[in-house]
């Protein structure tokens, strides 16, 4: 097999992991595959700015990238991290409106690059590639309006809970065991910008958690109680 071959397999199983893409037939996939290019970053390298033309969107091989907007007086909203098999850039890409964030290199980056161009070409020709973007963007807005109802109107235990159900999902779907076991790549200072709270009242909480054993954690590894976590997600005590 030849090396290009060998990229180009690899490519496809990395492809193989992206929600967007995981459920199209193979034919797609070896197209898509075959139009993507191979980028790296370094760690503090911007990746794109707000405002720049979204002509790409990125497949997340290797590393993580943050996503963040700054406010003029340098206050940074932090909107999430992206970490392997996550698409980065994809709404810029779709509409071809601009960035509507900065995202930055935390860690050596590795990703494929997908350009706007060669997408519409690829999903002229393969529907089924619409019918999984239309899914897609429904399943962030789905999940954008369980944030904000969870910063609106739940306690910080409620809305912690329901950040960790949402990784555990994320991570094994809706087929994880009663105890599930998470790597968190996230500082507290970063669960505090996602969650809207201080990072004291994050480590108090935190801390309940582990008295209680709703979780109990080893370096970045939470081991879960998802049945406790369900009930305080639900909770506004």
């Amino acid at each position: 097999m030849r090396d290009r071959d060998r990229i180009a397999d690899h490519d496809s199983e990395i492809l193989r992991s992206v929600p967007i893409f995981c459920d199209l037939d193979e034919p797609v996939l070896a197209e898509i595959a075959r139009h993507v290019h191979r980028r790296s970053w370094v760690a503090g390298e911007a990746v794109f700015s707000k405002g720049d033309e979204g002509s790409y969107m990125l497949i997340v091989a290797d590393g993580r990238i943050r996503l963040s907007i700054v406010s003029a007086a340098g206050r940074e909203l932090l909107i999430r991290i992206a970490s392997p098999g996550d698409l980065v850039g994809e709404i810029a890409c779709l509409d071809g409106g601009v960035r509507t964030a900065d995202a930055t290199a935390v860690s050596a980056v590795q990703a494929l690059v997908l350009s706007r161009r060669n997408y519409r070409d690829i999903a002229s020709r393969f529907p089924e590639l619409n019918v999984a973007v239309i899914q897609y963007l429904c399943n962030i807005v789905r999940d954008t309006d369980d944030r904000l109802e969870g910063l609106a109107l739940h306690n910080l235990k409620a809305r912690l809970a329901r950040f960790i159900l949402f990784a555990v999902r994320e991570l094994n779907g809706s087929d994880a065991d009663p105890t599930a076991h998470l790597s968190i790549d996230l500082t507290q200072g970063e669960l505090s910008q996602f969650l809207g709270a201080s990072r004291p009242k994050i480590n108090r909480v935190l801390h309940d958690f582990h008295e209680d054993r709703v979780l109990v954690r080893e370096e970045r590894t939470w081991t879960c109680d998802l049945g406790a976590l369900r009930s305080l997600a639900e909770s506004d005590e």
